[in-house]
C-alpha cells in the first residue's frame, strides 16, 4: 500500500510540474512583449533597465548579478544570472553589453544585448540617449515520460525560439543629485504584435519604464540618503511600481536599502553592501505578500561589481 501511495504521489508531482511547464511556455508563446526578469539591483546597476546609462560615468564597470527566487520551492523556481559591462568611449559615446540567462522549470532563456549611448553634458545637466539591440533564445528542456515529443508546441520549444528586439532610452542627471530615466522596451515585439493582431492603432510607445530619484546629503556628516521610484509597464504584464530608499555611510563603504514593490501581491526587500577600493559587493533578500510565499522562504540576489579606468572619483552620483 505504501508503494502505491508513493507511486500516486510521484505521478501527481510529475503532472503538476508538467502542467507548470506547459502553462509557462504557452504564456511565453502568446506574449507579444517579454516579461523581463525581476531584478532588485537596478538601483545599483541601472544599465539592467536603461541602455542610455552605458558609459554615463567616467570609468568602466563590470557587474555580475545572480538572483535565486522562491528558495525552498523545488518545482523549477526561477534562477537568473547576468554579467554586464559599460564604459565611456571618448567624451560623448558609451558602450555596454550584457549576457543573461534564466531558468524557470524547464524553460531556459538566454539573451545577449549590446547598448549604445550618446552623452550631452550641459551646464548643470548631463543628458544621455541610447538604444540596445538584443537577441533572445527560449528553449524548453523536458525529461518527463508524460511529455509527448511529437506535440508541435513541445517541438518548437525543444528546438528553441529566437527573437530580436530593441529598446530606446534616455537618462538625465541634474546637478549631480537628481536622476530621471525613461525607456521604451520591446519595440520590435510590440510592432510585430500589432501586425499579427491586425491592429490599426500602434502600441509602439505604450510600454515603458520610468526611474527617478534624488540623493540627499546631510551637511557635516558622511551620510547620504537616496529615495527613488521605478515604474514598469509592459504588454500582458501587471504594472510594477517600486519605492526604494538607499543610504550610504563612510564614503559608500557601507550601503543599505529598502524596497517596496506594489502590484501582483506586493513585496518588500532589504539591501546591504560594502565597497572595498574598486570592488563592490551587495546582497538583498526579499519576500512577497502573496499566498505563494507560504511555499518558499523568499528570494536572494547578489551583485559583485568592479570599477576600472580613469578618474573614478568623478563618477556621477546615481549609484
Amino acid at each position: 500500500m505504501k508503494n502505491i501511495f508513493y507511486a500516486i504521489n510521484t505521478s501527481f508531482n510529475s503532472y503538476l510540474k508538467l502542467s507548470f511547464i506547459l502553462i509557462l511556455f504557452a504564456g511565453v508563446q502568446t506574449m507579444n512583449a517579454q516579461n523581463e526578469a525581476i531584478f532588485n539591483h537596478y538601483i545599483l546597476n541601472p544599465i539592467l533597465v536603461n541602455p542610455a546609462v552605458a558609459g554615463f560615468e567616467d570609468f568602466h564597470k563590470v557587474h555580475a548579478n545572480a538572483r535565486i527566487q522562491w528558495v525552498g520551492f523545488d518545482q523549477g523556481a526561477p534562477e537568473t544570472f547576468a554579467v554586464t559591462y559599460n564604459g565611456p568611449v571618448g567624451k560623448t559615446f558609451g558602450l555596454g553589453a550584457m549576457v543573461f540567462t534564466e531558468n524557470i522549470a524547464s524553460l531556459n532563456r538566454t539573451r545577449i544585448q549590446l547598448d549604445y549611448a550618446f552623452r550631452y553634458p550641459l551646464e548643470k545637466v548631463k543628458l544621455a540617449f541610447g538604444f540596445s539591440t538584443e537577441w533572445t533564445q527560449e528553449r524548453l528542456s523536458v525529461d518527463n515520460a508524460l511529455v509527448d515529443p511529437t506535440e508541435l508546441l513541445i517541438q518548437d520549444g525543444i528546438e528553441g525560439i529566437n527573437r530580436f528586439d530593441a529598446t530606446l532610452g534616455g537618462y538625465a542627471l541634474i546637478k549631480d543629485k537628481t536622476f530621471v530615466g525613461l525607456t521604451f522596451p520591446n519595440l520590435i515585439s510590440s510592432r510585430i504584435g500589432d501586425i499579427d493582431q491586425g491592429s490599426t492603432e500602434s502600441t509602439l510607445f505604450n510600454y515603458y519604464t520610468i526611474m527617478a530619484g534624488h540623493r540627499f546629503g546631510i551637511e557635516g556628516t558622511d551620510f547620504e540618503l537616496e529615495p527613488s521610484m521605478f515604474i514598469k509597464q509592459l504588454r500582458n504584464v501587471p504594472l510594477q511600481l517600486d519605492f526604494n530608499v538607499k543610504a550610504h555611510f563612510l564614503q559608500e563603504k557601507i550601503t543599505t536599502g529598502l524596497t517596496y514593490r506594489s502590484g501582483t501581491g506586493g513585496a518588500i526587500g532589504l539591501l546591504l553592501g560594502t565597497k572595498i577600493n574598486a570592488l563592490r559587493v551587495y546582497y538583498s533578500y526579499d519576500v512577497s505578500f502573496q499566498r505563494f510565499q507560504r511555499y518558499n522562504t523568499g528570494s536572494h540576489e547578489a551583485t559583485v561589481s568592479f570599477e576600472f579606468g580613469n578618474n573614478p572619483d568623478r563618477a556621477a552620483k546615481f549609484r
